[in-house]
């Protein structure tokens, strides 16, 4: 088996494709909504709410794109720097986060040293609880706490921010603040760029990582998720809702994890791991594990 997932571990320079559509896609809301307005009306407002789920949706696809770089597979053969550069500075994060995510994977299911426990550690107890939660990500609250956690050193392993870090990422969006105002004015940067980054971005990002990992009965999970093409597309782009198999098999780039999934299915989802993780399969998708985790809450 591991023979046959080995010839798996070649990344692929469709991911710069893929990045350049979805910068087309943020365009296209920018300019759609720019292009409406003639004073607060229905209309922009209306089309504003679209841009900004679309938009957050775009951010969180972007950073699942970083995720590749994080573990060195942007392109073929892996460029760091490209790879920071269209996913990483534009949405807030530098070099320092590959650390971050690599303690994830190292510390799962640790509730001091996995920087993600957050996320899937404590499985709310009541349906109120439950929208709590998702409500927090989605205005801006969780994200702001977690932005200010990795730049104050707060997550495992992670020292402070250096003045490099900050300054790379105050460049960046001091760029992004500049082709705002060159192209349809400055105040859409906020509008069109920061809202949606940190509502719905951190509101997808958020709910794929509880989908993925967390549990009713509170025991660490990692979780693939099939069943729904509409599902895989929002919350698993760049193939993350197979999840069990990037755990698994760390060096497999995300247009073959796909091709693990099928060659591991009979095996990866039986038995206790070493970590005392529990590999699971949901084959029904995203909408439907939320609906029954929210159905099987007291009011």
């Amino acid at each position: 088996m591991q023979s046959r997932i080995d010839k798996l571990r070649q990344p692929s320079n469709a991911i710069f494709l893929q990045v350049t559509a979805i910068y087309a896609l943020i365009a296209v809301c920018v300019w759609s909504v720019s292009s409406l307005w003639a004073g607060v009306n229905p209309a922009f407002l209306l089309a504003s709410i679209i841009a900004w789920a679309t938009i957050g949706w775009c951010q969180f696809a972007l950073f699942n794109a970083l995720h590749e770089g994080l573990h060195r597979r942007f392109g073929a053969p892996h460029r760091d720097w490209v790879g920071y550069a269209l996913t990483a500075y534009p949405v807030g994060f530098d070099e320092s986060y590959r650390q971050v995510h690599l303690d994830h994977h190292k510390f799962f299911g640790d509730a001091r040293r996995d920087p993600d426990f957050p996320n899937y550690g404590r499985f709310p107890v009541s349906k109120g609880e439950f929208l709590l939660q998702m409500g927090l990500n989605l205005c801006g609250w969780n994200a702001l706490l977690q932005f200010l956690g990795i730049r104050q050193g707060k997550s495992p392993g992670l020292a402070k921010d250096n003045g490099r870090n900050i300054l790379t990422i105050a460049l960046a969006q001091l760029a992004l603040l500049g082709l705002f105002a060159i192209t349809v004015g400055w105040l859409y940067y906020l509008w069109l760029w920061l809202i949606p980054l940190v509502t719905f971005g951190k509101f997808f990002s958020s709910t794929r990582a509880f989908c993925e990992h967390a549990s009713p009965d509170n025991k660490p999970t990692i979780r693939t998720i099939t069943g729904s093409l509409p599902g895989e597309k929002i919350f698993g782009v760049f193939c993350f809702h197979y999840h069990a198999e990037h755990h698994e098999y760390v060096g497999v780039p995300y247009n073959q994890l796909e091709q693990a999934h099928e060659m591991a299915a009979d095996t990866l989802y039986y038995g206790e791991k070493a970590e005392a993780a529990r590999y699971e399969h949901f084959d029904r998708g995203y909408f439907q594990l939320l609906r029954q985790w929210y159905g099987s809450l007291p009011a």
